[in-house]
């Protein structure tokens, strides 16, 4: 029944290809589609016979967030097996942040999930293993290297429980591709019940946590010119709220309860998740009537009361100045990014109630009291009410520090599964 609905998916492909294309042709996001003929090739698995390492060990990543998470095992795994490093993306932006590490041998476009292209890539590359990181399913990639005597492992596992009953209505697709699974290593344990629903082994499964903790820093790198853009804004020594990684409803709940919190003596920066909505951002920050500005300009108007973050790698020092913060896709129903990146600087979080890629971090902030769960009709009045309670924000601050500092140490889980792994089948 599983390769059946394996043929399936791939008789289905060149329609949903078709579908989604358009679909993103006629979408916001449309401008991503530049880069779409050099694409191609890797999207189609055409890379050229010995234009990759070839024996090397092979991970597979979503995007810049998952890259950036991994950094440390990338170097663990390269130690261990002495051999290269090669990444493949599903997206332009993570295979550029990729080639950016210098333990990262090459890294590409990962192909679309069709078989035959699949097949040829995995033939090219010839990898050593294959370790999925997070959620990156994709049935004919794992059956094509299963086919192709590749073990994979799924590494810093999570999956939504929506998804979850999504799959099972194809669950013999996913019981099939699971079974040559050598481990997978899951960051709690509402994944491992539901990778399990889905087919994973019981003896296979092993919680590690999520090795994105690790890569936490109480020292963030650009903290000087964090500083240096608030001295410009005339902002030294003022109250700062920071809302990192927003979507479009969260901003529209800053904006219209903005005039209210500025009236605490408090200003405002917040960091879209998407850079290329800014032509959107400013339409909203424009009808407004507020004074904003953008992170990039040359200067600013000293009577700015909100920024807006349009430059990558500056939010982590921004979330050091603040004195309280908030953490996007979680009002809005993206699963919350990551909220201990503020916590692990000292600093209370706020997030709403679709916390599920993180629920782990989200119910311990709530449980020891470093998080505070706001919605769209307290948004306001919790943020006014913790801006002018400094003393109770300070030993909020405290706590989600301490409970940051708890969710490290899933690196060194892993490596410990993938040695006995490798060490069960040399003996």
């Amino acid at each position: 029944m599983g390769i059946c609905l394996l043929w399936l998916t791939n008789l289905a492909f060149p329609f949903v290809a078709l579908g989604v294309f358009f679909s993103f042709l006629f979408s916001g996001r449309r401008r991503l589609l530049t880069h779409l003929q050099a694409e191609l090739r890797e999207r189609l698995g055409l890379e050229k016979q010995g234009s990759l390492p070839q024996n090397a060990i092979w991970l597979h990543c979503a995007s810049v967030g998952e890259v950036n998470s991994i950094k440390g095992l990338i170097s663990v795994l390269k130690t261990f097996y002495q051999k290269e490093i090669v990444i493949t993306t599903s997206t332009q932006a993570g295979k550029e942040i990729a080639l950016k590490n210098p333990e990262v041998s090459a890294a590409i476009l990962v192909p679309l999930d069709f078989y035959p292209s699949c097949k040829r890539f995995i033939k090219i590359l010839k990898p050593h293993r294959l370790f999925v990181v997070e959620r990156e399913i994709w049935p004919n990639l794992l059956w094509a290297a299963h086919r192709n005597n590749v073990p994979y492992a799924i590494i810093n596992g999570r999956i939504s429980e929506k998804s979850t009953r999504a799959y099972c209505w194809i669950r013999p697709l996913f019981h099939m591709i699971f079974a040559p699974l050598t481990f997978a290593a899951l960051q709690n344990k509402e994944a491992a019940a539901r990778y399990e629903k889905l087919g994973v082994s019981h003896d296979k499964i092993h919680i590690c946590g999520n090795v994105k903790y690790d890569s936490l820093s109480q020292t963030p790198t650009k903290l000087d010119q964090a500083h240096q853009l608030l001295n410009q804004l005339g902002w030294e020594g003022k109250p700062i709220f920071v809302l990192g990684s927003t979507h479009p409803l969260e901003e529209t709940l800053l904006l219209r309860a903005a005039p209210d919190i500025l009236k605490t003596g408090a200003k405002i920066i917040f960091a879209p998740r998407h850079l290329e909505r800014k032509p959107e951002v400013e339409q909203s920050l424009h009808q407004s009537g507020l004074h904003y500005a953008f992170a990039s300009q040359a200067s600013f108007d000293k009577n700015t009361d909100v920024l807006c973050v349009d430059v990558m790698g500056l939010l982590n020092s921004l979330y050091a100045c603040a004195a309280l913060t908030f953490v996007g896709g979680s009002i809005a129903p993206r699963g919350a990014h990551n909220l201990l990146e503020p916590a692990i600087l000292g600093k209370t979080v706020l997030f709403g109630k679709h916390f599920y890629n993180t629920p782990d971090t989200a119910r311990a902030l709530l449980e020891h009291g470093g998080g505070v769960l706001v919605s769209e009709t307290n948004f306001k009045e919790t943020v006014i009410r913790l801006l002018n309670d400094p003393e109770q924000l300070e030993n909020m601050s405290q706590k989600a520090r301490e409970i940051a500092l708890n969710f490290k140490g899933a690196t060194d889980k892993i490596r410990g599964v993938v040695e006995q792994y490798e060490h069960r089948k040399t003996t």
